[in-house]
């Protein structure tokens, strides 16, 4: 082999070996939005968890409106043995339209609290009532924005053939300027009601029904409370 024929060879073999090393291809950096495109549809791809499985209490019982005073104070009043105490200070009641919070109108309480000592002002209605569909009673107060804190309400039942006197175990603090909402449970299980089993005996038949607005103590205040919308929660 000439010098020519030797030196071709050695450019055949140096070249040879250069290529080997890329005997694996090596792939071209895509670009960055065809990775953020192929990692989107992994995404879709992958498989949907479904959301927990919510678990929630009894659902709620329609409501029912059974005092509104439209027009009508149906039939509720101040009990005169309530005018004939000096703790109760309940002067006049009728049907206002300055506010309501429900409908166009509500009954309008005036009351003269001294303070100093305890005392209350009370509307009561007599009338036989069999509540055994419902499981819990509430009605609407509103006092004005001036009024001084610190008064109460609770709503006090009559029931049975003995003529049982039953109050909310709890008075509500009312808040001067917005509608406060008083209710009791009816559910055998309560125990919204002072000293008294709820059963269906107890429900079938009120005999009374009176919102009692009270003052202990304090604080001194004479004007309007409102009440409105007494209604029940069906079982």
């Amino acid at each position: 082999m000439n010098s020519k024929g030797i030196s071709g060879y050695i450019i055949i073999v140096l070249l040879c070996l250069a290529g080997a090393g890329c005997g694996k291809k090596v792939e071209k950096a895509r670009p960055v939005e065809k990775k953020v495109e192929e990692a989107s549809q992994g995404l879709q791809q992958a498989p949907r968890v479904s959301p927990p499985a919510q678990v929630s209490g009894p659902a709620p019982g329609r409501k029912v409106t059974l005092y509104s005073f439209e027009g009508s104070a149906q039939y509720w009043d101040i009990p005169e043995w309530a005018r004939e105490k000096q703790d109760y200070t309940a002067k006049s009641l009728e049907v206002s339209k300055d506010c309501a919070s429900d409908g166009s109108s509500s009954l309008k309480l005036t009351a003269d609290f001294p303070g100093r000592v305890w005392t209350a002002a009370l509307i009561e209605l007599e009338e036989y009532l069999d509540w055994t569909p419902y499981k819990s009673v509430s009605c609407d107060i509103f006092i004005p924005k001036d009024t001084p804190e610190g008064l109460k309400a609770k709503i006090i039942l009559t029931v049975g053939e003995d003529w049982k006197f039953t109050e909310m175990t709890s008075a509500i603090f009312l808040v001067p300027g917005s509608w406060t909402t008083v209710g009791a449970s009816l559910e055998p299980d309560t125990s919204d009601w002072r000293m008294t089993t709820v059963d269906d005996n107890f429900r079938k038949d009120v005999r009374k029904i009176a919102i009692r607005i009270e003052s202990n103590k304090g604080p001194t205040y004479a004007g309007p409370i409102y009440v409105d919308n007494f209604r029940a929660e069906e079982r």
